[in-house]
């Protein structure tokens, strides 16, 4: 009976996974990469900055105003509605833009991964990179990034069409003499 109950939690979890695994695709795990770095690595590194440095260690000023304020929660949500949920919603309206929308997706992955760097070395009192050098090596990676999936989207579009416009041909071609 024991053995069977096992089996039956394994199971469980075996169908757990092979669901999400089903359901999940590329763009869910950069965006799973996005809250992880860009939200709450950058903002617990940055909270931590703050309480062992002062608030005046913070470079953006509206950081500081939400910290100060609402404090580390209320500084996760404000990332999630200001940057992640207005690109969940650019991503289910535009469908021709998924590989514009991973480009940004994975311009912000870099973005916190050099931000909880440079938080990181700040508290450490490490030499690091100035925030300026830090949003310069952004806005490069986000314009190649998204220039690289314009390019793939716009691909991918011709492909598509050229490939359904080829099946009607084929079906003109199949049914033409039937209807002469």
């Amino acid at each position: 009976m024991i053995e069977n109950k096992e089996e039956s939690e394994f199971g469980f979890i075996k169908l757990l996974f092979g669901y999400i695994y089903r359901r999940l695709n590329f763009q869910h795990f950069l965006y799973f990469c996005v809250f992880i770095t860009f939200d709450i690595g950058d903002t617990v590194t940055a909270a931590i900055m703050i309480d062992s440095k002062g608030l005046g260690v913070e470079y953006n000023p509206i950081i500081q105003y939400i910290y100060l304020n609402y404090g580390l929660s209320g500084l996760i949500a404000a990332k999630l509605w200001l940057i992640i949920v207005p690109l969940m919603i650019a991503s289910t309206k535009v469908k021709d833009s998924f590989w514009f929308i991973n480009g940004v997706l994975g311009s912000l992955i870099v973005l916190g991964i050099l931000a909880i760097q440079a938080n990181i070395q700040e508290i450490s009192g490490i030499p690091h990179m100035s925030p300026m050098e830090i949003n310069t090596i952004y806005v490069v990676v986000l314009l190649l990034f998204t220039f690289a999936g314009s390019i793939i989207d716009n691909y991918t579009k011709t492909k598509a069409q050229n490939s359904f416009s080829n099946r009607i041909k084929g079906l003109n071609k199949k049914y033409s003499s039937t209807f002469k």
